[in-house]
């Protein structure tokens, strides 16, 4: 569970950022289930430059987030920090009633399902967070490795190395 934690929390604060606020991810103690850090793309507000970096042109501008689905993103970290997981994945079905095509949100409710024990759904819910971020490698890897964490979960040791080979070669693409 405390591998989960830090699924979950590492993209709350990419949704954070987007909004103008950053936080640097935790490297000590025990890990909550939502961790904040934020590996992944955000926009600045500004106007990109004409000739992007190589690296901007690989990563998709991340969609800002409405500031109600901020406010659920930092209730469910709450929550699933004080290990009430229930409450936690309400607070994210929540969220994604407000905003359905955003993948983040279908990832962090798929880190909590799979910390509740429900690797299937799980790893169902990773699939879709997939679909819903087309070229966005970074987050798609996030995805094919929580899918291999639930298949190792269900006793899929042969799908879990082939998630987590999917995840790698998202990751060096």
């Amino acid at each position: 569970m405390k591998t989960l934690a830090g699924l979950i929390l590492c993209c709350v604060v990419m949704l954070l950022a987007v909004q103008g606020c950053s936080t640097t991810p935790s490297t000590g103690g025990s890990r909550p289930v939502i961790e904040k850090g934020s590996p992944a793309p955000v926009t600045s507000g500004r106007p990109a430059p004409v000739a992007p970096p190589r690296e901007q042109l690989e990563s998709p501008v991340v969609a800002p987030q409405p500031p109600a689905v901020l406010a659920l993103l930092e209730q469910a970290e709450q929550q699933a920090n004080a290990g009430d997981l229930g409450s936690s994945a309400a607070s994210l079905e929540r969220a994604i009633r407000i905003n359905p095509g955003s993948a983040v949100l279908w990832y962090h409710l798929a880190t909590v399902r799979l910390a509740q024990g429900e690797a299937l759904q799980a790893e169902q819910l990773a699939v879709k967070s997939s679909s819903l971020a087309p070229g966005n490698r970074i987050q798609q890897a996030r995805n094919w490795k929580l899918i291999a964490d639930a298949r190792r979960q269900r006793g899929d040791m042969k799908g879990a190395g082939a998630a987590e080979q999917r995840a790698r070669e998202l990751e060096h693409r």
